[in-house]
């Protein structure tokens, strides 16, 4: 049975986990000094409630009261209870956490390797609680720059966590915190795929959208930027904002840094997108440039393709036509979109319309202009993200169904070269590695070019439109 003075700490601890609002925290320090009154004889009360107490001044600022306030419940809890037991490990923790947030990341280390040791020695070294033990000293290495001892330490509680019989979402946190450590040494691509796995397993752990989730895809973003992989930094970080916009923190400090990066990634994009080389080893236009390039000229391609009955509808609205092949381009990469340029260029020296072997390859006016095993892969791939996409966004992606889709990409596939087959293969297979969409990272891009806050908050509009059609 619990004691009447354990019952009156918990009450005290609650207040502070609903929020550590001001009030709440002066009210549970005054709950607390009340329980020390009362327990001045029992040293079991004494050091919970002081470690209570410790806890409930930080969250008032006042982290040198909180922190003499600890260390008085750990003498105590030594003294009477000895370096090993449990009370005395609790402590340790809560005041290892405590002296970190208050800027002592040495003294937080100290008490961090004691609290690791005592509970390898009190549960065994395969255990959760040591793994846990481990990811908080990594965080006081980390505070002095130790990047050796803090990665170290992740990497060891990951190898518990990964022994357990679940996954832990904790796991993530060692993944995106491996991540940054190989960011600072200068190993950006590791970093870039450890953010990688630390959203994937989010995802799959926590869901599209939890809050650890919008925070591994904005560290995520963050890297991209950093390595300048502007264009999929951008996508990346739309959809941590989008996430948060969900969760109703929109605003909060975190998303208002990775705003801040995003807005940094389209000024890039727009203004100073970064230079490619060619295969001659001459520099190229930077991609936005180029995207413009490709558009405008199978626009030129597109007004002067024959229809039956006259100008086709279509036709007469460029903009829009501009608008679908940006998004349709957008997840390609600078190489892809190099090559596909190349194959334009050498399509109208020698006078041929794409646009119009397209249309007639799906109209079986013309027989197959080739038969690449490339073309089936980009196929079906495309058309798994697709049918994915849509089960996921139904009213604003629609495919008009398999065959009509199947064909559309064929017919368009066949006109390429077969560099530009290549290289848009690699794009889709490394989609795939990554856990990535392109299919959603199109209408992501859609929403972005239409004005709307995210794909979500379009999917919302399509379907509130539908329901009022009906």
């Amino acid at each position: 049975m619990r004691y009447g003075w354990q019952m009156e700490i918990q009450a005290a601890l609650n207040l502070l986990e609903s929020g550590n609002a001001a009030h709440r925290a002066a009210d549970s320090a005054a709950k607390l000094r009340t329980v020390l009154r009362s327990c001045e004889n029992d040293p079991h009360c004494r050091a919970l409630a002081l470690d209570a107490l410790g806890r409930a001044l930080f969250a008032l600022k006042r982290p040198h009261e909180a922190c003499a306030t600890m260390e008085q419940a750990l003498t105590l809890s030594r003294g009477v209870f000895g370096n090993n037991s449990l009370l005395t490990l609790g402590i340790l923790q809560n005041f290892a956490h405590v002296q970190l947030e208050s800027g002592n990341a040495q003294q937080s280390e100290v008490l961090g390797r004691e609290a690791a040791n005592l509970c390898e020695a009190v549960y065994g070294g395969d255990s959760p609680h040591v793994a846990e033990a481990l990811l908080h000293l990594s965080a006081a290495c980390y505070r002095q720059q130790k990047l050796n001892d803090a990665q170290h330490c992740l990497q060891r509680a990951m190898q518990i966590w990964q022994a357990q019989p679940e996954p832990s979402p904790r796991l993530g946190t060692c993944l995106n915190n491996l991540g940054r450590i190989e960011e600072e040494k200068g190993n950006h691509a590791q970093g870039i795929a450890l953010h990688r796995e630390a959203v994937a397993l989010r995802r799959s752990l926590l869901g599209q959208c939890h809050e650890d989730t919008a925070f591994s895809l904005g560290n995520l973003g963050v890297a991209l930027a950093a390595s300048g992989q502007w264009h999929e930094a951008a996508d990346i970080l739309e959809s941590a904002l989008a996430c948060y916009a969900r969760l109703g923190r929109y605003k909060c400090p975190e998303a208002e840094g990775y705003r801040k990066n995003l807005a940094v990634c389209r000024k890039a994009l727009g203004q100073n997108s970064p230079s490619m080389v060619d295969k001659t080893g001459q520099k190229t236009a930077g991609r936005a440039t180029l995207l413009r390039e490709i558009i405008e000229k199978e626009l030129d391609m597109f007004l002067a393709t024959p229809n039956q009955g006259g100008t086709a509808s279509c036709q007469q609205n460029p903009q829009g036509f501009r608008i679908m092949r940006h998004m349709n381009l957008s997840v390609l990469s600078d190489t892809t979109l190099a090559h596909y340029l190349d194959g334009l260029r050498s399509a109208a020296a020698q006078g041929r319309n794409v646009m119009v072997e397209k249309y007639a390859r799906m109209d079986s006016l013309i027989p197959p202009l080739q038969a690449n095993p490339l073309i089936d892969e980009i196929v079906c791939a495309e058309t798994a993200f697709i049918q994915a996409a849509s089960a996921r966004f139904p009213h604003v992606i629609r495919h008009g169904g398999t065959s009509a889709f199947q064909n559309y990409l064929r017919c368009e596939a066949e006109t390429y070269s077969p560099a530009t087959l290549e290289s848009y293969a690699a794009d889709l297979r490394r989609a795939r590695q990554q856990g990535r969409n392109p299919a959603i990272e199109r209408f992501r891009c859609l929403a972005d070019l239409l004005g709307k806050p995210s794909l979500e908050a379009f999917e919302k509009e399509a379907f509130e439109q539908e329901a009022r059609a009906v």
